[in-house]
């Protein structure tokens, strides 16, 4: 009577993921990336250079740090920074990390 019982499908909902890179608003390139340590977010676009640093709550993720810098970069509440490649190099060479191989010394 009462026909062939049918297995029951388990629906699985995809959780969204936070994104890891962002639109820069100088450039409009997708190269802003955030990193968040110590209530302090570095903020820096790999395509135009653009660096800052903004304070944020401990509650803030990259996304809330992100929209927080676009508001104070649209309404110009924000100290802007020039991150070039020769002061990258600089840093890397007084940390110790210099990718130069000094002559006569084989690995």
């Amino acid at each position: 009577m009462g026909g062939k019982r049918r297995k029951r499908t388990k629906i699985i909902r995809v959780k969204p993921k936070l994104p890891k890179t962002f639109e820069c608003p100088r450039c409009g390139k997708v190269s802003i990336s955030v990193k968040i340590k110590d209530n302090v977010a570095t903020i820096t676009c790999g395509s135009c250079g653009l660096y800052t640093e903004i304070e944020v709550p401990p509650v803030f993720d990259e996304a809330n740090a992100y929209s927080k810098f676009i508001d104070m970069y649209l309404e110009g509440r924000l100290q802007i920074k020039e991150r070039t490649n020769e002061n990258t190099e600089e840093e890397n060479e007084i940390e110790g990390e210099s990718e130069e191989i000094p002559h006569g010394q084989v690995e």
